[in-house]
């Protein structure tokens, strides 16, 4: 599967989520909620995103790490070459290996500190989830009608987290921050399908060499008018 087809399934499965929870906002409404309860999910929520941006944090680094070391081993096989023998330019050139090794060291550090932060911030969300999960059971043993739907959404929202992993373990960083930032951007729609030669979402017909591209699926392809990823399903 290509990495867009795979960004594309990434976007189903949130959608979807989305959608659950919007309609377990509603329950909660209607169910009348308790404080402990909703104080538990504030906390919850918080820790979640926190995670998360200490996870985004990580792999920002990690691929700043990665194209600092690509650019200092570029410098490295100029430097050892033998090609220039210019002193100044030589100089320049160590320079720049040093700055750049530096850089890399430093990257890491703060990479290192990403990761264990994640780690923190994972068992913390953890021990929050088992809160929430007794003051929500505490709860959902005084409610009645709609506790029956809502275990129900919920079930389905934890397998599609469950198949959201499964999706997001198979794309790089490059892929996933791709599709970060395009969600943002596009308000959770950073992929379109093509259809009869049109972008799904803002209804433009694409060019023939783009509509082409997008049937190879070898490569990222972007639509001509809202610039969203293209696919076919």
């Amino acid at each position: 599967m290509s990495a867009s087809r795979a960004l594309y399934q990434l976007q189903t499965i949130d959608l979807s989520i989305r959608k659950h929870r919007k309609r377990l906002q509603a329950i909660r409404a209607e169910l009348g909620e308790d404080e402990t309860v909703a104080d538990a999910r504030q906390r919850f929520e918080s820790a979640s995103a926190d995670l998360k941006s200490w996870q985004v944090r990580a792999r920002d680094i990690d691929l700043e790490i990665k194209r600092v070391a690509e650019k200092a081993n570029t410098t490295d096989e100029e430097l050892y070459a033998g090609r220039i023998t210019n002193p100044k330019e030589l100089q320049d050139l160590e320079q720049e290996s040093a700055s750049l090794k530096r850089r890399q060291a430093q990257l890491e550090e703060n990479l290192l500190e990403a990761m264990m932060e994640s780690e923190t911030r994972l068992a913390e969300v953890a021990e929050l989830q088992q809160i929430l999960d007794d003051a929500e059971s505490k709860w959902t043993n005084e409610q009645s009608d709609l506790v029956d739907e809502k275990k129900q959404i919920e079930a389905e929202i934890s397998g599609l987290q469950g198949k959201r992993e499964q999706v997001v373990a198979k794309l790089d960083s490059d892929s996933l921050t791709l599709y970060d930032q395009m969600s943002v951007a596009k308000r959770g729609r950073a992929i379109a399908v093509l259809q009869d030669g049109s972008c799904s979402v803002c209804g433009v017909e694409q060019n023939t060499v783009i509509a082409q591209q997008v049937r190879q699926d070898k490569a990222t392809v972007y639509c001509v008018n809202c610039g969203r990823i293209l696919v076919i399903v």
